[in-house]
């Protein structure tokens, strides 16, 4: 009989059961806007401004290697 267990979709923490993952899942905010504020190189944005459920705003900078 083959073991299961279930992953949350959204930090891929693995549970016993198919509910615990989904209530993991439900627990995680997802954004309800993103706002790009700056491209690099007229492709990919490289600022954003994420606002989630409970109106918090958060910028995320993605960092090169360069």
């Amino acid at each position: 009989m083959p073991i299961r267990y279930y992953k949350c979709a959204k930090c891929k923490t693995t549970k016993g059961s198919y509910k615990e993952a989904e209530k993991c899942e439900q627990s995680h905010f997802s954004a309800v806007s993103v706002k790009e504020i700056e491209y690099r190189m007229g492709v990919y944005p490289f600022r954003l401004i994420l606002t989630f459920p409970d109106g918090e705003e958060v910028e995320y900078i993605k960092h090169d290697n360069y």
